[in-house]
């Protein structure tokens, strides 16, 4: 832990409900004071840009996550909780902390390592490079990610390596795994350094799904496995690395929430332009081992141990609800021993489950309003979250949908403008 002594500032960091950072700068002669009773703040800034009314909140620092971050600033992370002391339930990271005591042993044992696609970008939007797929090339978006890595491992962050992706200008950092509350706190992190070090270069970093037209979406891919993992019981894999009784269970729990778990993992309407817009961004709810369009895929993390990766997710999701929502269907899946049938290996792209007899096929939500429907439609998701969170994501991202259907694109323009 940081020693506070050697700060004079010290900014706490908390998540609104659509996973965007914000923060109150605090002399660092008051943290004690904050750590004891909380440091005033505006809660409707939890509402993000769907703000609308005055709650006068609390900020609850976790001295365990104080970091020094430069100079004489430092950095810790927050939860919420309400003029009466009790913790407020509409605060995403409040949310995964209540789940988390509420999940038991499958929560306290729960270990995820993080694959996070982002874009480099000149100040005008285009790509900073026109790197490929593990290219050696070096240049500025290179100096950046390693930067960003080199600063997370100061900060306790495993990163296990970095590459260039498919897209002009994409980049890949891959940290290693973590406890739920810890992976969520340092994903928040990532991108905070990752913005921090693309300003001090004069460029920026999106977290966009897709943020260029024909090019290739970012995903957050997350590799999950137990801590008794490779045990013939209570672990997701045997000592053979076969999924065990549990483990199948846990896949089809987390397969047959998929549709409400779409709305936390592709939470805007832009996910929907890297959900069913490629070969490696998954449309359909199947899992299989070396299908990489499946949505849950079973096989080894950069950690070289057997893990079962979900594919859904874009690193724009708010990770305390994302994981939150993980843990609730995989909960679910195990309670009440559900099966996911069997892996599905062929390419989905030439697969017509309108013809097929054996294997019936679902498809995710294919825009954000369908996704949003299957959330309140789901009860274990429901459940797992506080009423005015769930209310305040739903309402505000109905509102952005909205928004979104008004706008005339160019598209339109180009195809309909001179129609008859």
């Amino acid at each position: 832990m940081t020693e506070i002594d050697d700060l004079r500032w010290i900014r706490l960091v908390f998540v609104d409900t659509f996973g965007a950072a914000h923060a109150v700068a605090l002399p660092a002669g008051r943290f004690a004071i904050a750590v004891e009773n909380g440091a005033p703040f505006d809660g409707s800034a939890l509402e993000g840009r769907a703000r609308h009314f005055e709650e006068d909140m609390l900020l609850l620092p976790d001295p365990d996550s104080l970091l020094s971050v430069g100079g004489d600033e430092g950095r810790v992370v927050c939860t919420v909780i309400g003029p009466d002391g009790l913790a407020w339930l509409g605060d995403p990271r409040t949310a995964l902390v209540t789940q988390l005591s509420n999940l038991g042993l499958m929560a306290s044992t729960y270990r995820a390592a993080a694959e996070l696609e982002f874009y480099v970008l000149l100040p005008d939007g285009r790509p900073v490079d026109r790197g490929g797929y593990f290219g050696a090339a070096e240049g500025p978006g290179m100096g950046v990610t390693r930067n960003a890595s080199e600063r997370l491992a100061g900060y306790g962050i495993e990163v296990i390596s970095t590459h260039l992706e498919s897209g002009p200008g994409q980049y890949e950092i891959d940290l290693a795994s973590l406890p739920p509350l810890a992976l969520a706190d340092a994903l928040v992190l990532t991108k905070e350094v990752l913005r921090d070090e693309a300003s001090r270069a004069g460029l920026r970093v999106t977290f966009m799904a897709r943020p260029l037209m024909n090019e290739s979406g970012s995903g957050l891919h997350l590799h999950q496995h137990l801590d008794d993992d490779r045990s013939d019981t209570g672990g997701l894999f045997d000592r053979k690395g076969a999924l065990t009784a549990s483990g199948r269970s846990f896949v089809a729990g987390q397969l047959s929430h998929a549709p409400g778990l779409t709305a936390l993992a592709a939470p805007n309407v832009n996910s929907y332009k890297r959900l069913h817009g490629g070969p490696e961004a998954p449309g359909d709810i199947v899992w299989g081992h070396l299908n990489r369009s499946a949505l849950v895929r079973v096989g080894s993390s950069g950690e070289r141990r057997r893990a079962i990766e979900f594919r859904l997710a874009d690193p724009a999701a708010n990770p305390y609800l994302l994981v939150g929502g993980l843990l609730a269907a995989a909960d679910h899946g195990i309670s009440a021993g559900l099966d996911p049938g069997a892996p599905f290996e062929e390419d989905i792209g030439g697969f017509d489950p309108a013809t097929s007899t054996s294997m019936p096929v679902r498809g995710l939500p294919r825009d954000l309003d369908g996704a949003l429907d299957a959330l309140l439609a789901d009860d274990v998701l429901v459940d797992a979250f506080d009423s005015r969170l769930l209310s305040r994501l739903v309402d505000g991202r109905r509102a952005e949908a909205e928004a979104f259907r008004t706008q005339v694109t160019s598209w339109e323009v180009d195809h309909y403008l001179d129609e008859a």
